[in-house]
């Protein structure tokens, strides 16, 4: 068995070949595929400071690097910083890039630039995937299957514990007992318009993501919904190949607002963007684009069944971009 995979990897990919796609958190391409990206996104709130950190790490074949990006809210401060391809390892555990560790169950960050400084440790327990099948091998359903798909996503957990020590420019972030979210994205390009929202710091124990993008498709363009609504008694799944539709996006004075139809089920969904943060993201597997994401925003979900408000949800710490709509 291998333990450590660079360039060739063909061990790591003969020995996960039959899980890949219903484990999105493995490496799903490779370091010599062209015009490709990988990301991975992990998010943690703190909660006794009212701030949040996400890191975001992965490899750009396009022009060679390895990455690790990183934002803050109160304040908003984003930074990248490149490592050389070479830097970034997949072990069977988890990837390193260079003195930088992340797995499902462990963290380890140590960057620093002229903008931010971070390093420390932090344990993630109690990860929540979401449900998956034959049909839904992951969030993409059937499309999953589906090869060179201009951008894949995953969810890996939709809610975990987080503890440790994290020093961000000189002050220590204590997580005791904090919450957790990660997902990925793989492909060539982000989509040239989208929706995303995460929120998992809700007024009551619940878990949200939602993506609402541009898909490009055999030649032709459609709207596809991915959302999960995690709640203690029964998930919720709204999704394309479930037959949810968005029935628009709206602008509003501080954010933007939209309804997932599917059936007889509506929510209602109304994102806060207080401040939005520059980001990089890919095209053609270069990043070379830029993306606004706001980690400190708030949501409001309203489920409706049947014409009837079934639920009502708040959600504060929420990542929310909006590109092209």
């Amino acid at each position: 068995m291998c333990s450590k995979i660079k360039r060739d990897e063909s061990c790591y990919n003969i020995a996960m070949k039959s899980s890949r796609r219903t484990v999105p958190f493995l490496f799903q391409g490779s370091l010599t595929q062209p015009n490709y990206f990988e990301g991975w996104y992990f998010k943690q709130v703190h909660t006794p400071s009212n701030r949040s950190i996400s890191f975001i790490f992965g490899i750009s074949t396009r022009d060679a690097h390895a990455f690790i990006q990183i934002i803050t809210s109160n304040p908003l401060v984003t930074t990248y910083v490149r490592y050389p391809i070479e830097s970034f390892e997949a072990y069977n555990n988890g990837y390193r890039i260079g003195q930088s560790f992340f797995s499902p169950d462990r963290v380890v960050i140590d960057v620093a630039d002229e903008t931010i400084a971070v390093k420390g440790e932090l344990s993630l327990a109690q990860l929540t995937p979401i449900h998956r099948n034959v049909y839904a091998p992951n969030i993409m359903g059937p499309f999953a299957y589906i090869p060179n798909m201009e951008c894949n996503h995953g969810v890996v957990s939709m809610h975990h514990r987080v503890n440790g020590i994290l020093q961000v420019n000189g002050e220590s972030w204590v997580f005791d007992d904090q919450t957790g979210y990660i997902e990925k994205d793989w492909g060539r390009s982000f989509p040239s318009r989208y929706v995303w929202i995460q929120g998992n710091h809700f007024n009551q124990a619940a878990a949200f993501m939602l993506s609402v993008a541009d898909i490009p498709f055999l030649g032709l363009h459609f709207e596809g919904v991915i959302c999960q609504l995690q709640l203690p008694d029964k998930p919720l799944r709204l999704a394309t190949y479930t037959g949810a539709v968005c029935s628009g996006i709206h602008h509003t004075d501080d954010g933007f607002e939209l309804t997932i139809k599917q059936g007889s089920t509506r929510l209602h969904v109304i994102a806060h963007v207080p401040q939005q943060g520059v980001l990089k993201s890919p095209s053609m597997g270069a990043m070379t684009q830029t993306i606004k994401e706001g980690l400190g925003g708030s949501i409001d979900l309203v489920l409706q069944r049947k014409g009837q408000p079934t639920l009502t949800l708040s959600s504060h710490h929420c990542g929310i971009e909006i590109e092209g709509y």
